[in-house]
């Protein structure tokens, strides 16, 4: 399990009437299998030599007695991603919504708890940030509901997300929700971007102002839902700081596009939008795990130098996920890993 990961996730007792939950000193050792009525698949039993007991690999997420297998717990996660409601999975999987809607949120639960442990004990380094957002409807369409997106270049990989209003507040919050994961040196200058809105000028000003950084805005004029003009404006720092490919909010916009492909509750004129506001973060929590840890990114791709290369049948690239790029894992997860992972649920 750890060999997978940058970050040593040791196990622990996650049971509440054992007196040495959560404690990593406990020994923890592997205790044979087991199957259940629900599932050929064989499980991990494990042993708490503190709390002189047994217990499941699923007792790692909420999932533990909730009566299903591996394969529809991945199978309900994957049309989750995509948008489908509780009562469409139910009856796809032939289950009770109570049993699908359970699911739902425990693995959202897990997903979100998967990425800050992560993003906390590796602290990130980070270079060039982009921030946009997009909206959509809730509930009725009178109601808008905004999504703020921190999304890293050069890596692909989406920071975080806050849903809300499009105000100051909620922009503040995606500004310290990147700033806690943030690991920076005085060597490095980092680099932002984003639209017009106000609300990132005065949250990057007002959180980020012990970071060093530089700051532009990406200024588009439309004229009868046409562009017609794209201007730049550096609000710290000059046109020298921007080399390359970086004066431009291109990559978040096109992640912007992925998003609203992969989530039907974001989709444009459509009927099919989010009537609660817990269900779209839960589906956005699950899309951050599916695209950061378990999706390979084409663009991420290295090629394998080796003198056999030019034999067929041979690799020439090595694929990567978001989150191997940053160095946060050393290979793909799976919907299973992310079950079992033994995160502290108190995290």
């Amino acid at each position: 399990m750890t060999k997978k990961l940058s970050v040593d996730l040791k196990l622990f007792c996650p049971r509440e009437d054992c007196p040495y939950r959560n404690d990593s000193k406990n020994r923890i050792t592997k205790d044979g299998f087991y199957t259940t009525k629900n599932d050929s698949e064989r499980r991990q039993m494990l042993y708490c030599c503190g709390g002189k007991h047994r217990y499941s690999e699923t007792s790692y997420s909420e999932l533990w007695g909730k009566q299903g297998s591996f394969k529809e717990y991945e199978q309900a996660a994957k049309l989750f991603c995509y948008g489908l409601s509780a009562d469409a999975i139910a009856d796809v999987l032939g289950k009770d919504v109570r049993t699908i809607t359970t699911w739902l949120l425990s693995m959202s639960k897990k997903s979100k708890l998967f990425h800050e442990t992560m993003c906390l004990n590796l602290t990130m380094v980070l270079s060039f940030i982009q921030m946009d957002e997009l909206w959509s409807f809730l509930n009725k369409k009178k109601r808008q509901l905004w999504v703020f997106i921190g999304f890293d270049v050069d890596s692909r990989f989406w920071i975080n997300f806050q849903l809300g209003s499009c105000t100051n507040h909620n922009a503040k919050k995606l500004v310290t929700g990147i700033k806690s994961w943030l690991k920076g040196t005085k060597d490095t200058v980092l680099k932002i971007t984003t639209d017009k809105l106000a609300a990132y000028q005065n949250a990057i000003k007002t959180v980020l102002s012990d970071v060093t950084h530089v700051y532009m805005q990406v200024v588009k004029r439309r004229k009868n839902k046409r562009l017609v003009t794209v201007k730049k404006c550096f609000v710290k720092g000059s046109e020298t700081d921007f080399t390359g490919k970086t004066q431009n909010t291109s990559y978040i916009e096109r992640f912007n596009l992925t998003l609203r492909q992969r989530t039907s509750y974001l989709c444009r004129k459509t009927l099919g939008f989010c009537k609660k506001q817990s269900n779209l973060e839960a589906v956005l929590w699950l899309n951050l795990f599916d695209y950061n840890y378990r999706r390979i990114h084409k663009g991420l791709r290295i090629a394998i130098d080796d003198a056999t290369k030019k034999k067929l049948f041979t690799r020439k690239w090595k694929h990567r996920t978001p989150g191997m790029a940053l160095g946060l894992t050393n290979q793909t997860l799976t919907w299973r890993f992310l079950f079992i992972a033994p995160i502290p649920l108190t995290h």
